[in-house]
């Protein structure tokens, strides 16, 4: 099994291998510290990525792009998204 550290270092790497950049969020939690999230940014959108549960996220650009929501994505789902803005 993969931990998030590996799972987030996994993902920026995909994510500096397709040519966009990356920045990585801290949670704001007193539980659990460290990278939660990445945004991955360069593309046609913006895109939120969970690695610990797959999911991308982003919000809706006026006149262009509705928010999408993806459960279970992975990265390279992530990636096209953020690429293509679909």
């Amino acid at each position: 099994m993969v931990n998030i550290m590996d799972a987030i270092n996994l993902a920026i790497d995909a994510v500096l291998d397709a040519e966009l950049s990356v920045i990585e969020h801290e949670n704001n939690s007193e539980i659990v510290s460290g990278t939660q999230h990445i945004s991955i940014i360069g593309g046609k959108r913006r895109v939120e990525y969970y690695p610990s549960t797959g999911t991308a996220y982003s919000n809706p650009i006026d006149g262009k792009y509705k928010r999408v929501i993806i459960k279970k994505a992975g990265i390279k789902r992530a990636i096209k998204l953020a690429k293509s803005g679909n």
